[in-house]
């Protein structure tokens, strides 16, 4: 396992190392994947200009990484620049806000996480699910349940019996009110009778950064970012929220065969507006089902950890609709929805 992070970090350092230069405004990051290759090389004769990928997510983090991954290799086929923009904010809403108001040409898309159905779910924004074109579904992210590394519990049900006997005291992190890993530790709450003091952050990387420095007691976050700082000591990692032990993570129990039935976590997949042509978004299509393919992002989600749970575009389309509906409920049920 410790072979499979050391590769990830590798990995991700050679990614982020390609270069993060500013844009001209705001707080806005981009960070070009790979230089151009001559048209006659290109796996594309209907993409001819540089495409950017937009993130709603703290840079460092699975989304990012993951875009920049697979945009690499798109970048290799289609012989342009593929950039990663991150545009953080209203718990993912400015960034998936922004794919939408670009122009409509193909060239902009998004990496997109629960959150693109837990904010409409709650009311907070004006597009839906509908509005997007999804291309492919990567990856599923089940949470984990961990805590400090000098917590004074080192189970699930150790630290479930200090909620109780602590309630409210727990701090945990999230990316915002209604956001898919806030779910997660609601559904733990649901399950265990506990109650626990809720932070948002920008990110599940930012929100990791804080258990490791001691602000937070515990998080409900995706295992693969939480995991490499288990290999230094600085958090625990005390169950899964999925439905059996992941091929990527395990040597970590689930919180249903300790007994407590909670399966919870994000997804990742890639989008563009309804109104990109239909031409254009069936050539994304096929290449980014090529890209997933590859020998060598399936290699990075393998290093990192990211489960690979491939969807094409139609039926990722019926899970986002399916999801959605799951989502509504849940929102109700925890008096989030508007």
């Amino acid at each position: 396992m410790k072979n499979k992070v050391l590769g990830a970090i590798l990995i991700i350092s050679a990614i982020l190392l390609s270069g993060c230069q500013k844009a001209d405004s705001g707080d806005q990051e981009t960070a070009p994947l790979s230089s151009a290759v001559s048209r006659e090389e290109s796996g594309s004769s209907l993409l001819t200009k540089p495409v950017e990928i937009i993130c709603s997510w703290a840079p460092g983090g699975s989304a990012d990484t993951n875009a920049r991954t697979i945009g690499q290799v798109i970048s290799a086929v289609i012989g342009q620049t593929v950039t990663v923009s991150i545009q953080t904010g209203g718990g993912g809403a400015v960034g998936f806000t922004e794919i939408l108001e670009r122009e409509p040409d193909g060239y902009t898309l998004g990496i997109i996480t629960a959150e693109l159905n837990t904010l409409p779910a709650r009311g907070l924004v004006s597009f839906s699910q509908e509005d997007f074109f999804p291309i492919i579904r990567m990856n599923t992210l089940p949470a984990c349940v961990a805590v400090a590394v000098d917590a004074p519990y080192n189970s699930l049900e150790e630290l479930i019996s200090y909620a109780k006997e602590h309630p409210g005291e727990l701090r945990t992190g999230n990316v915002g009110e209604g956001s898919i890993w806030h779910i997660c530790a609601a559904k733990l709450e649901e399950a265990t009778g506990i109650q626990l003091s809720h932070q948002s952050f920008d990110g599940a990387s930012s929100a990791t950064v804080a258990l490791a420095a001691g602000e937070l007691d515990m998080v409900t976050l995706e295992t693969s970012v939480v995991y490499p700082y288990t290999l230094t000591g600085e958090v625990k990692i005390l169950a899964i929220m999925s439905e059996e032990r992941l091929t990527s993570f395990p040597e970590f129990p689930t919180c249903k065969e300790l007994g407590y039935p909670v399966v919870s976590g994000s997804f990742q997949g890639i989008v563009c507006s309804m109104n990109v042509p239909d031409e254009i978004k069936e050539e994304w299509v096929r290449l980014f089902n090529e890209a997933y393919q590859s020998e060598a992002y399936q290699s990075f989600c393998d290093s990192y950890g990211l489960e690979k749970s491939y969807l094409n575009s139609a039926e990722f389309r019926t899970f986002l609709e399916e999801d959605l509906e799951s989502v509504t409920d849940i929102m109700k049920d925890l008096k989030l929805a508007n």
